[in-house]
């Protein structure tokens, strides 16, 4: 996770306004919309609006009020967290385009990392967009510090972005070489374009390199609404619904993003709610460094109702084609589990006699242990008469 500390800063602005709001018993979602500089972040009260709506957000506010009136032993709360985030990182990528020209297919090499974010199949569908191939003429081989020297690490979202980038660049300037022959031919097919192209001698080979003259600025903007189930004995959570809106920009493609989005969101779960980390007092070794006693997220840790939306009409650059960056901005986004988490103990907390308004402070991840022993129970309630 290369998140260059966003997800603590995030976290940490989003946790002063839930805690100005307990203690000025004030509605959290209100505070948030005081404190939002709407002349620059406008769009967050837009995406706002429109997960509202589809969140049906009134109506299932009112429904976890019943909820908690009703049972003494089971709390759930509600929550919303909002985002902006802006996407800085690697810059410095090689990427070289090759046409064969017997049956005009193209093969990419490029300094990315695909390790499940979908960075060759967005490369393969930029490519085949601006060579107006179908994508089925595009592949991506294997690369090497010899056909890719000097890259930056895959360490962000902006990766597959910046590989974009130099694909385009790559088929640009092929297009470039290739446009004196298409001149001379009448409505030639890609497969005679390239090969009386390689006949007049062009070179088919082509190289894009992306550098800081590539940068694009523009914010990220997301909002996530979370609904949590609490066991006030035990400290057992599930995760009852979350509603999450992210803007991605024009996604060059979406299923892939959706993913992206799900994903991130619930490894910023793992980090609020399972992912202990605990040393040694005096040797300062770590301890909990296994699968025995370190624990990522689960099936049964995702939410049981998981809703994404992406913001409409909403445009980055053209030089990316309008897309933005959908990978580490959605991890900010799991502390909004933690705050439903927060909101369901206290309502525990306040059939214990502890006023909702009285802070308290758990760090680090809200674990079954920590959240039973914040409940506060007394001991009569346990008693039979």
């Amino acid at each position: 996770m290369c998140l260059t500390g966003s997800l603590e800063h995030i976290a940490m602005a989003e946790s002063l306004m839930e805690r100005i709001a307990y203690e000025m018993n004030l509605d959290p979602l209100e505070v948030r919309l005081t404190n939002l500089d709407l002349v620059k972040h406008s769009s967050i009260k837009e995406m706002l609006d429109t997960l509202i709506t589809e969140s049906q957000y009134t109506e299932r506010k009112t429904a976890v009020e019943k909820f908690n009136s009703e049972n003494r032993w089971k709390k759930r709360g509600l929550r919303f967290s909002f985002l902006r985030w802006t996407p800085v990182g690697s810059m410095y990528f090689d990427i070289t385009l090759s046409v064969y020209r017997d049956d005009g297919t193209v093969a990419i090499t490029h300094g990315g990392v695909e390790m499940g974010q979908g960075i060759n199949t967005k490369a393969i569908q930029i490519c085949a967009y601006f060579l107006k191939i179908p994508v089925e003429k595009v592949q991506i081989k294997p690369n090497d510090t010899m056909v890719t020297p000097n890259n930056y690490p895959s360490g962000g979202s902006i990766t597959s972005q910046n590989v974009g980038i130099g694909v385009r660049k790559c088929c640009e300037e092929l297009l470039r070489r290739l446009e004196p022959v298409r001149s001379q031919m009448v409505n030639p097919t890609w497969e005679q374009l390239t090969k009386r192209a390689f006949e007049m001698d062009i070179d088919l080979q082509v190289h894009g390199f992306v550098n800081t003259a590539d940068v694009q600025i523009y914010e990220i903007y997301g909002v996530t609404l979370a609904e949590v189930e609490i066991d006030v004995l035990t400290g057992e959570w599930e995760i009852i619904r979350v509603d999450l809106i992210e803007d991605v920009g024009q996604s060059v493609n979406p299923e892939l993003d959706v993913g992206q989005v799900e994903g991130a969101f619930i490894m910023g779960v793992g980090y609020w709610t399972t992912e202990r980390l605990v040393y040694e007092r005096s040797t300062g070794e770590l301890l909990t460094n296994r699968t025995w006693d370190y624990w990522v997220p689960q099936a049964r840790d995702i939410p049981q109702d998981f809703r994404i939306y992406f913001r409409k009409l909403s445009y980055s650059t053209e030089v990316i084609l309008g897309a933005k960056a959908t990978g580490e901005p959605a991890t900010c986004m799991g502390i909004v589990v933690s705050f439903a988490m927060r909101a369901a103990i206290t309502a525990a907390r306040v059939e214990s006699g502890f006023p909702s308004n009285k802070w308290f402070q758990i760090d680090g991840p809200y674990t079954v242990d920590k959240i039973a022993f914040f409940c506060k129970n007394k001991l009569e309630d346990f008693k039979f008469y």
